[in-house]
């Protein structure tokens, strides 16, 4: 399988992106946060899904809302080209696969077209980075052989990680010297449980004995109380049925009597009933007769006192007529009240108007705006118009002062201007003072030239003798010189060597000009020009010793120092006075800025003013005592207005009122009374009288109807009794009243017999006997003899229980003893169950035991069937990557781990080499998994930044080792540039600047 072309829709930060063109060895270099880890989880989510919510993995969906997921395109050995697309849907997405034939599938096509390999398998062989080189040097010496063969088994710590998860759970259950585990603890609790059962079982066997003696003392007590329990029943159902025999006897003579008056028929409390509708019917028929009389009598009266309707049906404007006359009177009073409130109010005006002084019609001022907020605006106009005004004698306050201050400074000005030293003189003295400064100065500078003196006039003694003895071996060179030259040229001129003569000579005139020189040079005195300017500086030092007075100069110091303490005030009053100036500008300004608010405010006054037609003036100075006194009018007239409403209305009612009373008084009253009040109570009188009439009527004709139903209740109760009276009759069967009592008389000594056989009935029901159990009783002859049978029988059992129950206490007592030291039977139930609890912790522990001999023997398999050639490839990857120095690789026989010879044929175990041997072997064993035991599977390898603690020289040899792979494609994933020049630029993608990349 090769990946060619990748298109990412949207994965993590990266959307719209597509990589086309993969090599067989793609470098993808990118620096951190460019999206590596981002395209090669973007490959595994295509290939595999992308992580469920529940996972721990990040599922990169975009926040740019760009859609999720994207398409992949590779070239299978057996289908060829292949794209594979996987967006948002379901848990781990939607797939779709097209195949290069136009094949459509889902994810059955694509795990046929992965061979099932999953996500975790692919990532532990074919996919790995730099934290599986890291977990090598997290782990201890001895746990590296096994990780490194878990890593060339698996491709990852799984082996690892699951034989110690195994060993861990074995050794929590079982040690063969072990203490705490669980197996070992019960183990150890059930032999000494199994010492206490074998002492209990010496005692089960007199255990057992007492337990059977216990049952059958149980059992005989059980019997013998039962016994006693039907013995005592049967004495007590005979001594019952002694008390109720003569009672059945007795019911049997009643029913025999009661059969004499069996043809009698009479109803029930007849005799006692008939005298009570006697009773009830005499009083009836008097009640009757007095109630007709009385009927009679109302209707007359009835007749003779009629009342006139027509002044009742006028009772409400009568009686409202009378009870408004105290309303009347209010209103008159009312009346007379509004008119002198309505002359005060004119006058109030008239007050108001002359206060205000304003040729303002009344429409015009009813119109003015007089709100709470007009007067809140009025009110803070005025008060910023106030303020306004106030602020400009604040300003002259403070223009008055800043000009006096500014004059005054000014004259100081001048006047210290004036006293101080001008420019030249002060430069002179400050010359002298600082000439005077330096007295000591030259005082050390005198010393020194004269100490620079006696040092030259020293030397120079010395000089002129080095100087003489110079002179003295000068001439003794040249002598010699000249004399070896003479001897050059007499040879020259004797063996006619005319070279040797001209060399002679120039070697005298060499000489002589050689000497001539050194004289003229030493003729020069370097001391005496020094000597001679060192004089001179020391009597100009002298002279200026000399021209210094200690008087002058304190003069001097003390003008200077006035003079400074002048500019400094000067200093001072001339920033005083840029300060005041500046102060003064400022008044000015705002004086300015003060007429500027104040023509506003007048605005704002004048206009307020218009809107309460003010003339300029008042507006200006009396703007809220003028809309004062408006809105104090204004309330006026709005009162003066009510007040003349409500006059009007008064009057209105008053006329009303009047030709009210007046029609009743003209309709009913025969004379005219001379004012209202009389009018009212004569009429009031009038309906008072017919209305007690009327009254007096109405209970008369209520009481007539009460006769009436009184009549006809008692009509109806007695008809209601003679017909009761006439039934009673019909059920005895009698002609009169004489044979009905007779006929009762009967009926009363058959009720009584009948009463007395109820009352012997009950006492037999009250019984516990049935009616079979009496007709059983009924037949015993000698009851007193059979009670006193069972009497006996009781007193035999009642003696025989304490002896029965004494044996049984004793028993259990016996076997209490037994008990309280733990008995056979609890022993054994406890060492079964905690035996039974060891058989469970034994399969469990079984379970995780015969889990790991199937991983040994999966591995030990693995060794024999499967590892040799990987472990030849590998061996081949180290020697590769060691350069030779590593060669061979042995697994363990006793264990999962490794042994790596050496090129001298030494071996080590894995924690005896360098970490950067055994990060080598890492990757040999990765890569040999991956082209050995899984070569059926071509899947490309991911490598992700995992040389990065490599050296140059080991990087390139990693790097050479996998140009040499083929057949399989390498991702290689990397952030560091000098990983790059080992590859070419085209096998380079630089995700950097992914904007070229882009769709």
């Amino acid at each position: 399988m090769k990946i060619t072309d990748i298109h990412i829709y949207g994965y993590g930060k990266l959307s719209s992106l597509k990589i086309s063109n993969f090599n067989e060895f793609q470098v993808i270099y990118g620096e951190n946060e460019a999206g590596k880890s981002t395209i090669m989880s973007f490959i595994h989510s295509i290939l595999f899904g992308f992580p469920t919510k529940q996972q721990s993995e990040l599922r990169y969906e975009p926040k740019d809302g760009s859609k999720y997921g994207g398409q992949l395109t590779a070239i299978f050995p057996t289908h060829g080209k292949v794209v594979i697309e996987r967006v948002k849907g379901k848990a781990t997405g939607d797939v779709r696969v097209t195949l290069e034939d136009g094949m459509l599938g889902e994810e059955e096509l694509l795990r046929e077209l992965l061979s099932n390999v999953d996500k975790a398998l692919y990532q532990s062989i074919f996919s790995f980075n730099v934290h599986g080189l890291q977990n090598i040097h997290q782990l201890k010496g001895e746990d590296l052989g096994r990780f490194l063969f878990s890593a060339g088994t698996l491709g990852t710590d799984q082996l690892i990680q699951a034989e110690n998860i195994l060993l861990k759970e074995l050794d929590s259950r079982f040690k063969p010297n072990g203490i705490k585990p669980t197996i070992n603890v019960k183990l150890k609790e059930l032999k000494q449980l199994h010492q206490e059962l074998k002492k209990a079982e010496q005692q089960n066997e007199q255990y057992w004995t007492f337990l059977k003696e216990k049952v059958e003392l149980e059992e005989q007590i059980t019997a013998s109380h039962e016994e006693l329990l039907l013995v005592q029943d049967k004495k007590t159902r005979l001594e019952e049925w002694r008390h109720i025999q003569p009672l059945k006897m007795e019911e049997q003579q009643i029913e025999e009597e009661l059969k004499t008056f069996e043809e009698i028929h009479f109803p029930i409390d007849g005799l006692t009933r008939m005298d009570r509708l006697e009773q009830m019917i005499k009083p009836l028929e008097g009640q009757m007769a007095s109630l007709v009389q009385r009927k009679n009598s109302l209707t007359i009266e009835l007749e003779n006192s009629k009342p006139n309707e027509a002044i009742i049906n006028k009772e409400p404007e009568i009686t409202a007529a009378v009870e408004g006359l105290p309303l009347l009177e209010k209103l008159n009073q009312e009346k007379e009240e509004l008119t002198v409130k309505l002359q005060e109010l004119t006058q109030a005006e008239l007050s108001v108007k002359e206060k205000l002084h304003l040729p303002i019609q009344e429409d015009e001022l009813l119109s003015i705006n007089t709100s709470v907020f007009m007067k809140e605006k009025i009110t803070h106009t005025q008060e910023q118009y106030r303020r306004v005004k106030a602020k400009k004698q604040d300003l002259d306050e403070r223009f008055n002062e800043g000009r006096q201050l500014l004059e005054e400074t000014e004259e100081k000005i001048k006047s210290l201007e004036h006293r101080r030293l001008p420019a030249s003189v002060r430069l002179e003295l400050e010359e002298k003072i600082k000439d005077a400064d330096q007295r000591e100065i030259i005082e050390y500078e005198r010393t020194q030239i004269e100490e620079r003196l006696a040092f030259l006039q020293l030397a120079e003694k010395k000089e002129i003798e080095k100087t003489r003895r110079k002179k003295a071996q000068d001439r003794i060179q040249l002598i010699l010189f000249s004399i070896l030259f003479m001897i050059l040229v007499v040879l020259g001129i004797v063996n006619t060597e005319w070279s040797l003569v001209v060399a002679g000579m120039l070697g005298m005139i060499v000489t002589l000009y050689l000497h001539y020189k050194k004289i003229t040079k030493s003729n020069g005195n370097v001391f005496t020009d020094e000597m001679k300017t060192l004089k001179e500086k020391k009597r100009q030092l002298i002279q200026k010793l000399n021209d210094h007075d200690d008087h002058e100069m304190s003069a001097n110091k003390m003008k200077l120092e006035n003079d400074r303490e002048i500019v400094e005030q000067l200093r001072h009053y001339q920033l005083l006075w840029e300060q005041g100036n500046e102060q003064y500008e400022r008044i000015i300004a705002a004086f300015e800025s003060w007429e500027k608010a104040k023509l506003e405010a007048e605005r704002r006054m004048i206009e307020l003013g218009e809107e309460l037609f003010l003339p300029r003036d008042i507006a200006l100075n009396y703007l809220a005592d003028a809309f004062q006194l408006i809105e104090q009018l204004k309330k006026l007239y709005r009162e003066r207005k009510n007040i003349l409403e409500r006059s009007e209305t008064v009057s209105k009612r008053i006329a009303e009122m009047n030709e009210g009373i007046s029609s009743l008084s003209d309709a009913y009253l025969q004379t005219p009374p001379s004012n209202i009040q009389e009018t009212a109570y004569l009429l009031r009188k009038l309906l008072k009288e017919e209305t007690e009439k009327q009254i007096k009527q109405s209970e008369k004709q209520s009481k007539l109807s009460e006769l009436e139903e009184e009549y006809e209740r008692k009509k109806i109760e007695l008809d209601h009794f003679l017909m009761e009276q006439q039934n009673l009759l019909q059920l005895a069967q009698a002609e009169n009243m004489e044979n009905f009592r007779e006929i009762g008389q009967l009926a009363e000594k058959k009720e009584k017999l009948n009463e007395k056989l109820n009352n012997v009935a009950s006492q037999l029901k009250r019984s516990s006997f049935n009616g079979e159990e009496i007709e059983t009783y009924m037949s015993f002859t000698n009851i007193d003899s059979t009670i006193q049978m069972h009497t006996i029988r009781m007193k035999e059992l009642k003696e025989i229980m304490p002896i029965l129950q004494q044996g049984l206490a004793e028993r259990k007592y016996e076997i209490q003893v037994i008990e309280e030291g733990g008995t056979y039977a609890e022993l054994l139930h406890k060492y079964k169950q905690m035996k039974a609890e060891l058989e469970e912790d034994a399969k469990e522990w079984a379970k995780y035991a015969i889990a790991k001999e199937i991983l040994d023997k999966t591995v030990e398999r693995f060794k024999t069937e499967r590892m040799p050639r990987m472990l030849k490839k590998a061996e081949e990857f180290l020697a590769c990557l060691t350069d030779g120095k590593y060669t061979r690789l042995y697994p363990k026989k006793d264990s999962s781990g490794f042994l790596i010879e050496s090129s001298n044929q030494q071996l080590f175990e894995a924690n005896e080499v360098s970490q950067a041997t055994m990060e080598q072997v890492y990757v040999a064993f990765r890569l040999s998994l991956a082209l050995t035991i899984y070569e059926k599977l071509p899947f490309p390898i991911i490598i992700d930044d995992s040389f990065v603690n490599f050296d140059h020289v080991r990087t390139e040899k990693i790097m050479s080792l996998l140009k040499s792979i083929e057949n399989r494609q390498i991702l290689f994933f990397t952030c560091h540039k000098h990983m790059l020049p080992y590859f070419s630029q085209s096998q380079i993608l630089n995700v950097n600047n992914t904007a070229s990349l882009l769709v």
